[in-house]
């Protein structure tokens, strides 16, 4: 896997945990709005001046917004990201710890190069020289991965 591409991969990895708060959001937003409980009083009578029934109304327009439909998407991408987190997760623990240390400090934009150096005791040059073996240790390990193809593919479209 070319250097580029096992980059790609690892800012999607730190991206996840983002992704899959705004899906978990999404998705609760869209509960409380098609909530049929919300507003409705403590004995069951309803005491509203508007006509007819108001869960009826809030399922027709659920259904007519496909809801339900969009809900069943936002858990497939939601068990996507999990398992893309979890081949990537692997890949990253297979590398050596100063290894996996460095891609953890450099990513997602943490940490310069002169501060990287100075937290791990080494020259810049060093640390520069250890990131590049850390990427391409990653890209082999990836390449060995189970569907890196659409993992990178996911992650270039996350890019974007």
């Amino acid at each position: 896997m070319q250097k580029g591409q096992t980059e790609t991969i690892i800012m999607y990895y730190h991206e996840i945990p983002g992704m899959m708060r705004l899906l978990r959001q999404e998705r609760a937003d869209l509960e409380e709005e098609y909530c049929g409980l919300r507003g409705t009083p403590v004995d069951g009578v309803p005491h509203g001046s508007a006509l007819g029934n108001p869960t009826a109304a809030l399922a027709e327009r659920a259904e007519e917004k496909g809801l339900e439909c969009r809900l069943r998407e936002i858990e497939v991408k939601m068990t996507v990201l999990a398992g893309d987190k979890a081949v990537i997760q692997g890949c990253i623990d297979a590398l050596r710890g100063k290894y996996k240390r460095l891609l953890f400090l450099r990513h997602p934009g943490r940490y310069s190069w002169a501060k990287i150096a100075a937290e791990m005791g080494v020259p810049e040059t060093t640390a520069r020289r250890w990131y590049g073996k850390a990427v391409e240790r990653l890209g082999e390990t990836l390449a060995d991965a189970s569907m890196v193809e659409e993992i990178l593919g996911r992650a270039s479209c996350a890019r974007v």
